[in-house]
C-alpha cells in the first residue's frame, strides 16, 4: 500500500487542511495560511494544492448527475468457448421458470427472481397475443 512521506500529514489531515483553505481568507482570517504552514511545517503552496485537490474532489462528487439509476452495461463476447458453454447449458433448460433462472445465471451471470421471470413471461405472452390478434384481422 502506498504511504505518504510524512506520516503526520495523513489523508484526514490533508482533507482538513484543504477544507480550511477553501474558506475565503476574509472569513478564515488573514495570515491563517501562514500559521498552518508553520504549524505543519509545510509550504503555503502545498496548502493551496491541498485546497485545489479538495475542491476538485468536492466538485466531482457534488456535480449534477443524470437522473435515475446508472445503467449497468456489459459487453457479451461470444467466442468458441462461450458457444460451447451455451451448448452444454441449453439441454438443462426445460422451459420452467426455475430453469430459466438457472440458465440466466450460468450463461450471463445474471440473477433474477422467480417472480421477475414469471412476470416477464406473462408480459411477453400478453404482447404476443395482442400482436397475433392485431395481425389476424
Amino acid at each position: 500500500m502506498l504511504e505518504y512521506r510524512r506520516k503526520d500529514l495523513d489523508l484526514s489531515t490533508r482533507i482538513a487542511l484543504g477544507v480550511e483553505m477553501l474558506v475565503p481568507a476574509e472569513v478564515r482570517g488573514w495570515g491563517k495560511a501562514r500559521e498552518l504552514a508553520r504549524e505543519y511545517d509545510i509550504s503555503r503552496s502545498l496548502l493551496y494544492r491541498f485546497k485545489d485537490r479538495v475542491q476538485a474532489a468536492l466538485e466531482a462528487a457534488l456535480k449534477p448527475q443524470p437522473v435515475g439509476r446508472p445503467v449497468a452495461e456489459r459487453l457479451l463476447h461470444i467466442d468458441r468457448a462461450y458457444v460451447n458453454k451455451a451448448i452444454a447449458v441449453m439441454p438443462l433448460l426445460t422451459g420452467s421458470v426455475r430453469s430459466i433462472q438457472i440458465g440466466l445465471e450460468l450463461l450471463w451471470g445474471i440473477q433474477r427472481s422467480v417472480g421477475y421471470i414469471s412476470q416477464t413471461l406473462q408480459a411477453a405472452g400478453a404482447a404476443a397475443e395482442a400482436h397475433t390478434q392485431y395481425h389476424s384481422r
